[in-house]
């Protein structure tokens, strides 16, 4: 039996490096992905940890290829649900490709165990997230779609 692959493509009004950037950088993880920081150093073998809302890892993982800003692959578990936890590492991909003024950005999340209760919960978020990045890039703005909803009700009520 084969096992579930999840990939997303879109394209996006920006630079390599912006979406390099909005991809590996707290500041920018914590506007578009559930409120999460994302931490690394970014060099092969390192760890990559998203930070929750609370300050505890969400998400936890290792550097598998850092090839700036073009190329980043990391393994992911999810500590966020206890049955996800307790799976193997699965694999998430974004690949950048520059296309005239804009670039096309692929994400591949794969390596999912059998029955993977971490390809059910990614699945359903990934588009989301992605989306959102892309607003975040071309205009400044989250989408309200990827956990940020609490923030942006806040800001409206401002």
């Amino acid at each position: 039996m084969s096992t579930p692959e999840f990939m997303y493509e879109t394209f996006i009004g920006a630079t390599p490096e912006k979406i390099w950037e909005g991809l590996t950088s707290a500041a920018f993880t914590s506007q578009y992905f559930h409120g999460t920081r994302i931490r690394s150093d970014w060099t092969v073998g390192s760890p990559v940890v998203f930070m929750g809302t609370e300050d505890t890892a969400v998400v936890e993982g290792e550097v598998l290829v850092a090839d700036r800003p073009t190329l980043l692959s990391y393994s992911w578990v999810s500590l966020y649900d206890e049955e996800c936890a307790k799976e193997a590492p699965s694999r998430v991909t974004f690949e950048i490709e520059p296309m005239g003024g804009a670039c096309r950005l692929r994400i591949t999340h794969d390596r999912f165990q059998e029955n993977s209760q971490t390809y059910e919960r990614v699945r359903q978020g990934w588009s989301a997230i992605i989306c959102s990045l892309k607003s975040l890039l071309e205009t400044g703005q989250a989408l309200p779609i990827a956990g940020n909803e609490e923030e942006e009700e806040q800001k409206g009520a401002a």
